[in-house]
């Protein structure tokens, strides 16, 4: 589980957008009850910049370059960065006096931790960090380490991307639901134990820098060639020579080539000779529990069959079927055995061979031991075929992986003798053409050192992949919470059906390579033109409205169903604006849901313009309790700077303000 930030409390003191009021106090505070936070302003007023004053306390002067574009996540360098300082002064950006004496302070619960951080607001640095009280050390290497730790993360770029996918909804934030790069890297650190999500991220780094090292170096081989193309074509000497050396060297490309193909596809032979190896290692060692447990039934069947034996003529026998050794004169019998064996599978007597299957012959039948012997040999006989497809395959295997050897074996003994006479040749040239050898001499080495970089990468994304198969097996396990957390949060939204559905995704890794399935989850609804549910593969699918509360309602599942206690908080900045009337009811129950149900601790903050309409009043009719309403609005009309709009219609705004109060009151 994932401790996410559960807020406290937020003070901001000494910044120019927001000084305050004389019956609220200086700055800005803002107390996180458990449920909702609404934070009511208009344009100019300072809602983004108070959703974004949060988030950078949390995360400091740090970000992930290209987190918020349209880049590949999965391709993508996942590292926290330091931001430049034009960056870091965004704050001091938007008032008068650069926010030189500008601080904020954020209160949160991590789990069972609180945890409580400060910074200037003029360059983000870090003036304050304790948790349970305790001041620690205000270095950022410090904060970023605690906090990864005390989350239950492997590094600080993972909190960075729990805060810009999961926690805050932006307005410039990814479609989660539907971008399976972002999901593949936010289910990594949310479903796999910290140490798997550290493997998957370094092993995935060592895979595309590997392949950045081989594209480049290729790109370098290829403008070589053309250099030495341009060079060769102005040298006319040693005509008689060049001839009989490009000859050489005209047979020696196509045999470096096919060289170079078998070794790329060598890697895959060798991981399918060693699957394969592993198979019959594995039905080996099946096949012999399943002949120990078929000897174990027979010897079972001898005791119940023959009960009045004694305990010396039992020994005699079973040591005669599985040592196939007489013990009164120590001679190897294994005919004698088979016989024995024989019986018991006829059932016969096992000493004198009469038929006791016939009604009144012999000691009354024992049908579970002869079930028992069956059971056992129809095991062996199914692993013993499953032991030959295995060795059958691995034959195969074998024939495959030892030609494409041979076929290299040979090639290069062609490839060396046909050097070593390239190498008389190139003795004899003028020195124009000796140069123009040790170009291709060189450019030889570069296409090698791409042929072996080409090798390294195949191996490692064939061990990639196979870590892979084990990690979506993991992730499976834990994808069903988050479908019935979906289920709940995401009903009566829609009038259509829609559902989570676990699958996987192929993408490249890298530039160049085949493709590794990564794990995600996809989204089905219903239609107007579709009775049953249909798998919707982007956005642009379903309308604005559905958009939004489908990616809401995943974000919530991930936190419910991954978070620590089920709890976090969620912070939606002006969400008015994606909503048609028609949904504005519906949209209001998803967000109550997850900031309401009786019990949770979860925070739920929304900034939003006073506008009309019902998302407002909705949102504060599901407070609590009726007294606590008004408590639960973070009023920016009074305690921030106005602007000239807001100063010349303050009545309307007013007036506005009011009657939301009175229509949140309807019914309490």
């Amino acid at each position: 589980m994932v401790n996410f930030p559960v807020l406290i409390r937020l003070d901001i003191r000494g910044y120019g957008l927001f000084p305050g009021s004389e019956a609220a106090g200086a700055g800005l505070q803002v107390e996180f009850k458990p449920g909702l936070t609404l934070v009511i302003g208009a344009n100019g007023l300072g809602k983004s910049t108070l959703v974004s004053i949060i988030y950078r306390v949390l995360s400091g002067p740090f970000d992930i370059p290209g987190v918020t574009g349209q880049v590949n996540l999965g391709n993508a360098a996942l590292d926290a960065t330091e931001l430049n300082r034009a960056e870091r002064a965004i704050f001091a950006q938007r008032v008068s006096d650069g926010a030189k004496n500008a601080i904020a302070r954020l209160a949160f619960k991590l789990g069972a931790d609180v945890v409580v951080v400060e910074r200037r607001l003029s360059n983000l640095t870090l003036t304050a960090f304790e948790v349970n009280g305790a001041a620690l050390d205000v270095r950022e290497e410090v904060f970023q380490a605690e906090i990864a730790r005390i989350v239950g993360l492997w590094s600080f770029g993972d909190w960075i991307l729990l805060l810009r996918h999961v926690m805050f909804y932006f307005e410039d934030r990814r479609a989660l639901v539907w971008d399976a790069s972002a999901q593949r890297q936010i289910l990594r650190f949310l479903f796999l134990p910290v140490a798997t999500a550290k493997k998957w991220t370094e092993d995935a780094r060592g895979i595309l820098e590997l392949d950045s090292r081989m594209r480049n170096l290729r790109a370098a081989t290829t403008r070589e060639e053309r250099a030495l193309a341009a060079s060769e074509s102005k040298t006319q000497s040693g005509k008689d020579v060049k001839q009989s050396l490009d000859e050489l060297e005209r047979d020696q490309k196509p045999d470096e080539e096919r060289r170079d193909r078998l070794s790329d596809s060598f890697a895959g032979l060798e991981a399918r000779r060693q699957g394969a190896r592993l198979r019959v290692l594995q039905a080996e060692q099946e096949r012999e529990a399943r002949f120990r447990e078929m000897e174990r039934a027979k010897l079972m069947s001898i005791g119940s069959r023959f009960p009045s034996l004694s305990e010396t003529g039992r020994y005699i026998l079973s040591q005669l079927l599985t040592d196939q050794m007489c013990l009164a004169c120590g001679t190897v019998v294994p005919c004698v055995a088979a016989q024995y064996t024989s019986r018991i599978d006829h059932k016969m007597c096992v000493v004198c061979g009469t038929d006791l299957s016939a009604a009144g012959v012999g000691l009354p039948a024992t049908p579970a031991a002869d079930e028992q012997v069956e059971t056992a040999t129809a095991g062996l006989a199914s692993i013993d075929r499953e032991l030959d497809d295995s060795r059958g395959i691995l034959d195969e295997a074998k024939r495959d992986y030892d030609a494409h050897l041979a076929e290299i074996r040979l090639l290069n003994a062609k490839i060396a003798k046909r050097s070593s006479e390239i190498e008389d040749l190139v003795k004899r040239l003028p020195p124009a053409e000796a140069e123009l050898h040790r170009q291709r001499t060189e450019l030889a080495g570069m296409r090698s050192r791409v042929g072996v970089l080409r090798a390294e990468l195949g191996v490692k994304r064939q061990v990639f992949s196979t870590f892979m198969e084990e990690a979506r097996r993991e992730m499976a396990k834990q994808s069903e919470g988050v479908k019935r957390a979906f289920d709940q949060f995401a009903e009566g939204f829609t009038l259509e059906m829609c559902r989570l559905v676990w699958s996987s995704r192929k993408d490249a890794l890298g530039q160049t390579g085949e493709l590794i399935e990564f794990p995600a989850f996809d989204v089905e609804m219903t239609g107007s033109d579709f009775q049953t549910a249909v798998r919707r593969t982007g956005p642009e699918q379903v309308s604005e409205s559905q958009r939004e509360f489908i990616d809401l309602a995943f974000r919530m599942s991930l936190m419910s169903a991954c978070g620590t206690d089920g709890v976090g908080s969620l912070i939606i900045d002006a969400p008015e604006s994606s909503l048609d009337a028609v949904f504005v009811s519906r949209a209001t129950n998803v967000l109550s849901r997850f900031a309401e149900t009786v019990g949770s601790e979860n925070r739920l903050m929304v900034t939003s313009n006073l506008i009309e309409g019902q998302l407002l009043p909705g949102l504060l009719k599901s407070a609590r309790t009726a007294a606590d309403k008004r408590s639960r609005v973070v009023d920016l009309f009074s305690v921030a700077i106005p602007t000239a709009a807001v100063t010349k219609l303050r009545s309307e705004y007013e007036g506005l303000l009011a009657k939301l109060f009175s229509d949140a009151e309807v019914g309490t």
